[in-house]
């Protein structure tokens, strides 16, 4: 009986869009073991998938994006979890015989699974697609790391070698797929109209299936009063003082604020976005995706990591603006109806790519037709060195 064992990035950007999905394959009778940390338990267990807890070791910063804020550390971070995970599990993983793994692209440990048990492989991709030609389009804007040395890329990359040939694994990881590692099937969750430079990626076997969350079936209530404006950097990337700017330049405003505070907030973001006539966002994957599903402009401001390339791609798709000052910018997208045009536009294309029961479609299909041996292809697609938390 087929059986995958999907291995998470412990975030939740990177597990929420994963979990209608496994419900599905769940309902379908696919046998799911979905390995992450404590705090997720809940969720994933009610998606019927059976959980496993990572080794304690695997710790993630409980506030902020923590050594995932530049590019070095994340790479020596997700190649400590690599090393971690794979001493402690994979005996285990071993143990539970399974036909197919299935892991975050932002979870490398998962792909050096699949190649030591030689398992066909599906990756979970939360962000867009990124190789070099997209990272020199839509990457400007970042601060760059001072520690990214050649000294530090060959003292990094002798690590690695040492690792890979202690693991027995094929070949080393590079830092590029340290960050974003592809499998023998992608699932996307975007559609390709949102996708930059789309026509750079196997049609087969990257499947762009929208976003995956549960939208609400009832119509969405009106707000009273003016526009409703919502505001967040989310979960990760709280800041203070950029919300008291907020506060203070929108004060008086004929709109409705709503400021919603990262991993504190037990308002649905979702269902506010359905109202909302403006969202003022860091550009990260799921609020952007969120946003355009139910056709709300955005003014972007970007944090870190790959919210710059998915900031930029709205601008250029004309759904947002990038942040100048709070309150000229949310008049300019509300006073102007190109902004909620062109958002409606794209949003239209995430409703058809087909959501989780495409994404779930493609996986039983791949496994019905996957070999017990990995393709690994080689392609262009080749991921630039970015970190993506």
């Amino acid at each position: 009986m087929p059986r995958i064992v999907y291995f998470s990035f412990p975030a939740h950007g990177h597990i929420n869009p994963t979990l209608p999905v496994m419900r599905e394959l769940v309902r379908r009778d696919e046998e799911v073991i979905y390995f992450g940390t404590e705090q997720f338990r809940p969720a994933i267990q009610k998606t019927g998938a059976a959980f496993c807890s990572y080794t304690p070791r695997v710790a993630m910063p409980a506030q902020g994006p923590g050594p995932f804020a530049q590019v070095s550390t994340t790479l020596e971070t997700l190649l400590d979890f690599s090393r971690m995970i794979l001493d402690h599990h994979l005996e285990h993983v071993r143990a539970l015989r399974p036909t197919h793994i299935m892991y975050d692209s932002f979870a490398p440990w998962g792909s050096c699974f699949a190649q030591l048990l030689r398992l066909p492989s599906v990756a979970s991709v939360p962000s867009i697609l990124i190789n070099g030609a997209i990272d020199g389009r839509y990457g400007r804007g970042q601060a760059g790391d001072p520690r990214l040395t050649p000294r530090w890329y060959a003292a990094f990359s002798s690590r690695c070698q040492a690792w890979a040939r202690c693991q027995t694994l094929p070949t080393a990881p590079s830092p590029a797929q340290l960050l974003q590692s592809y499998g023998d099937l992608n699932i996307v969750y975007t559609s390709r109209a949102f996708q930059p430079m789309a026509e750079a990626f196997d049609a087969q076997r990257f499947q762009f299936v929208g976003p995956c969350f549960d939208s609400p079936a009832s119509a969405p209530s009106q707000p009273d009063g003016g526009p409703l404006v919502l505001i967040s950097l989310g979960t990760v990337y709280g800041n203070p003082d950029f919300f008291r700017r907020c506060s203070d330049e929108l004060a008086g405003t004929p709109w409705q604020i709503v400021i919603l505070n990262g991993r504190r907030t037990q308002v649905s973001q979702i269902e506010l976005l359905r109202r909302c006539a403006a969202f003022v966002t860091h550009s990260g994957m799921n609020s952007v995706q969120e946003a355009l599903y139910y056709g709300a402009p955005m003014v972007l401001a970007p944090q870190a990591a790959d919210q710059f390339w998915i900031s930029a791609r709205v601008a250029e798709l004309g759904a947002g603006v990038f942040l100048k000052t709070v309150r000229e910018d949310i008049e300019k997208i509300l006073s102007d109806a190109k902004y909620a045009t062109a958002a409606r536009r794209i949003g239209e294309s995430l409703r058809a790519s087909g959501g989780h029961v495409r994404a779930a479609n493609a996986i039983q299909n791949f496994m019905s037709k996957s070999a017990s041996r990995p393709i690994l292809a080689n392609d262009s697609s080749a991921p630039t060195v970015r970190p993506g938390v």
